[in-house]
């Protein structure tokens, strides 16, 4: 019992000793094993043990039995070949789903799956041959267990948590650090810096056993470095990555540069424009800052565009330019936070285009309320332009003044010169300029010329008057500055010369009691000079005005006229023209009087009706009365202008074309109606003829005053009338008239007399008559034609007078004439009257 004791004792020795040799850690080895086969294996991956190692001596032998020894006797896996007939596979139950055994190259490999860090060690594989000796191949295992995580360090030793590194401004240094934590053996770090093809060669710093670090260090960080990415890569396997991490640089840039477009071409004054500041490089988006002269102004947009790695910002600035802002200095900076002292800034200067600014005035010696008559006076136009003016001009009262030497006016550049300036100077002058953009003129400068009294030509000269009577005469003078007294003076043949007292010297106008005829002369004084040729004004008996002369209608139209007339001596007073208007057919029933202005030649006549014949009966007046004789004007008023009669005469040419095209199919129907009806009115005539009647429609009779009869016969247009004028006997005489002459006879019938030539006076006797022989003897006179017949009061005989103008071409055109008679002269004078 006690032997068997001891030999369980001794047996769990021997096995307690087998398992701590197969404990034994991998760098143990016994010194007499040679021929060791070192193989690394990843932990979680597979190691391959192989058995058979080639030496010299001859391999025709086979081994028969195979075994795999952890340790030193710790058998795991077998392969018995005895038995020729099956091969016979053994594996150590603990590792039975993770070994297995295959051939590779004449070796015996066992694959060990899914390594732990248990199976590191020492393998002992064993071979016996059937006539070699037994061969022992010895394995160390080595169970490499790869770091566990990576992270990087920025500058402020902070874990980088994303892909990207915080930002790191252009030209600065950067440090950052890796570090691999776990890992048997410890792994090597190595930094990679993609896109450069960078490798950090140095493997790492060891913190403590279980950590390893690697710094990386650059100098100056490059615009080129922005996005680049930095690899961390650790490995404790040769020549292979077992884990990585990496992040991407985040570089903060400087601007580049920064430029100002839309400034090519000039701005024009009062009209928007826009400019656009572009800057490149910034990163992040530079800050867009414009200026106005130094002065910071607000802009509309900021774009940012992203072009590579150069930002691309813009911003756009909408302004409207005035002309105060020529020359200016717009300025564009560019910034970034980040580099407050590398900003980039552009400039330009504003090229505005406006109209000439234009301001006038009197040179800078001159004393503006002192020019005088004679002085010589010069202008000075500045002018604000842009571009240069292309032209100048200077107006004197509305009219051009430009370089005359014989008005003494010169014009150099901006100047205008005006030698020894008369009292004509006086009034506006003006700067006109010219630029490309538009014509400009200046304010008005008045200019006050200074002159010494003189008489005025346009002032009433002759004073009529009786003597005792007074009369009041002013002396009318041209004077700057106004008169400031007057001395008057009376000449004649008998008393000579004799100053005539004034009350107040201060007054134009003189009370003079006319005690005989003769001259008053007058002197005007100013503050420059009494007037050295005196105004001269005679005083005369006063009488009525004579009549006035060649009076004529002007600026006919339905309702008014003008009469022009031109005056005759005044009566030596002043004296206007008046007149009455009565309708031809009443002419001594006024029916309004008309008063023309002191000193005017003509009257307005209003109120009139449209197609109307009137008489004007013009005659003057002054203080002493009308004038004895009087003219009278023959005028018809035209037709009113709205009566659609007219408006249809006046129809445009091309409105009776336009209408004839539509009417013109029309005329082809209408042309045999048109001879059907010519041959009816043929017809008639003869017929009538054949009676003995008159064809022609008379109008009815018109009974004047003194009982005499008017007849009127045919038909007259608007245009047709003929012209009347005065004779040299200031008889009115008309165009060229042919005249027929309708005789009721007793016996029904009509005798019809019809002169052979055209006559310029038409006189006729309109009453009864009975002998139609005289009348046809005074046909043949070639001035007038006179009728002369018996005065019988009994007879009951009319005659009917029509009216014809003679065209050159011997066409004769029916007139409707008014024709009348007037008992004053020994036989009746029948006129043509417009």
């Amino acid at each position: 019992m006690v032997e068997f004791n001891l030999t369980l004792l001794l047996w769990l020795l021997v096995m307690v000793t087998h398992n701590l040799e197969g404990l034994t850690t991998t760098n143990f080895l016994s010194p007499e094993i040679h021929n060791v086969i070192h193989i690394d294996a990843v932990l979680g991956d597979k190691a391959e043990l192989p058995c058979h190692v080639q030496t010299n001596n001859s391999t025709t032998d086979s081994p028969i039995l195979v075994i795999w020894y952890r340790g030193q006797d710790y058998p795991i896996y077998s392969i018995d070949q005895r038995e020729h007939t099956t091969s016979k596979h053994w594996s150590d139950h603990s590792m039975e789903d993770r070994i297995y055994y295959t051939e590779n190259k004449g070796f015996a490999v066992l694959i060990i799956e899914d390594v732990r860090t248990s199976d590191g060690g020492q393998y002992r594989c064993r071979e016996d041959f059937k006539y070699s000796p037994t061969r022992n191949n010895f394995i160390l295992l080595d169970v490499i267990v790869p770091p566990s995580r990576l992270e990087i360090l920025d500058n402020e030793k902070n874990v980088v948590w994303n892909s990207t590194l915080p930002p790191v401004m252009e030209n600065e240094p950067l440090e950052i650090t890796c570090k691999a934590y776990d890992g048997n053996p410890l792994p090597r770090l190595t930094w990679n810096i993609r896109g450069e093809n960078n490798i950090d060669s140095t493997y790492g710093i060891e913190i403590d056993d279980s950590t390893v670090a690697n710094v990386l260090r650059i100098d100056h960080v490059h615009r080129e470095n922005l996005g680049r990415k930095l690899i961390c890569e650790a490995s404790n396997m040769p020549n292979t990555i077992q884990i990585s991490t990496s992040v991407t640089m985040n570089v903060y840039l400087k601007p580049l540069s920064v430029s100002i477009t839309g400034a090519e071409h000039p701005f024009l004054s009062g009209e928007p424009s826009n400019l656009d500041c572009i800057s490149y490089g910034s990163r992040p988006a530079a800050n867009i800052t414009w200026y106005h002269n130094g002065r910071v102004i607000e802009y509309e947009t900021k774009r940012v565009k992203v072009v590579g790695n150069n930002n691309m910002t813009w911003s756009t600035l909408k302004l409207v330019p005035s002309d105060d802002d020529n020359q200016s200095v717009i300025s564009c900076v560019a910034s970034n936070i980040y580099f407050p002292a590398d900003s980039k800034e552009q400039q330009i200067i504003l090229n505005v285009h406006y109209p000439p600014r234009l301001k006038i005035c009197l040179g800078r010696n001159l004393n503006v309320s002192n020019i005088k008559e004679g002085s010589d006076v010069y202008f000075e136009c500045t002018i604000n332009a842009s571009p240069s003016i292309t032209r100048l001009d200077w107006d004197h009262n509305g009219s051009n003044v430009g370089q005359h030497e014989s008005r003494r006016t010169i014009v150099s550049n901006q100047t205008l010169v005006l030698q020894s300036i008369t009292r004509k100077g006086s009034g506006s002058y003006r700067c006109i300029a010219s630029n490309a953009r538009g014509k400009s003129i200046s304010d008005a400068y008045n200019l006050d010329v200074k002159y010494e009294p003189s008489c005025k030509t346009d002032q009433q000269r002759v004073y009529g008057a009786h003597k005792g009577e007074t009369a009041w005469v002013k002396c009318d003078v041209n004077s700057n500055p106004i008169p400031t007294s007057f001395r008057w003076a009376f000449n004649n043949s008998v008393s000579g010369l004799i100053n005539v007292a004034n009350s107040d010297k201060s007054m134009a106008t003189i009370k003079f009691k006319v005690l005989d005829f003769g001259t008053l002369l007058c002197w005007a004084t100013n503050s420059l000079a009494t007037q050295s040729q005196p105004c001269v004004y005679h005083i005369v008996p006063a009488g009525r005005p004579d009549p006035p002369r060649n009076c004529l209608p002007v600026n006919v139209t339905s309702t008014r006229f003008t009469i022009r007339c031109e005056p005759g001596y005044g009566g030596g007073l002043p004296q206007h023209f008046a007149c009455t208007v009565a309708t031809i057919d009443r002419p001594d029933v006024a029916e309004a009087s008309y008063v023309g202005q002191t000193g005017h030649v003509a009257v307005k006549i209003t109120g009139l009706r449209p197609s109307t014949r009137y008489v004007a009966t013009v005659y003057a007046s002054n203080a002493k009365g009308s004038s004895i004789g009087q003219v009278r004007v023959y005028v018809e008023t035209a037709p009113n202008p709205k009566d659609p009669r007219v408006a249809g005469d006046s129809t445009s040419t091309a409105t009776r074309f336009s209408e004839a095209a539509h009417i013109g199919m029309l005329l082809l129907g209408c042309c045999f109606v048109g001879v059907c009806a010519m041959a009816v009115v043929y017809a008639k005539r003869l017929a009538a003829n054949v009676r003995g009647r008159s064809v022609f429609r008379e109008r009815q009779t018109v009974r004047i005053q003194n009982g005499e009869e008017i007849r009127f016969t045919g038909s007259k247009g608007v245009d047709e009338r003929p012209v009347v004028t005065n004779d040299e006997r200031e008889m009115q005489t008309g165009s060229k008239i042919k005249i027929k002459i309708h005789e009721n006879l007793k016996n029904g019938q009509y005798k019809e007399i019809t002169s052979e030539s055209p006559y310029s006076v038409l006189t006729i006797q309109n009453i009864n008559t009975s002998r139609s022989s005289q009348s046809e003897g005074r046909l043949n006179d070639k001035n007038n034609v006179r009728l002369f017949t018996p005065r019988t009061q009994n007879s009951n005989q009319q005659k009917i007078c029509e009216s014809f103008v003679l065209y050159p071409n011997h066409k004769s055109i029916p007139m409707q004439d008014m024709v009348y008679t007037s008992r004053a002269k020994p036989c009746a004078e029948v006129e043509s009257i417009v």
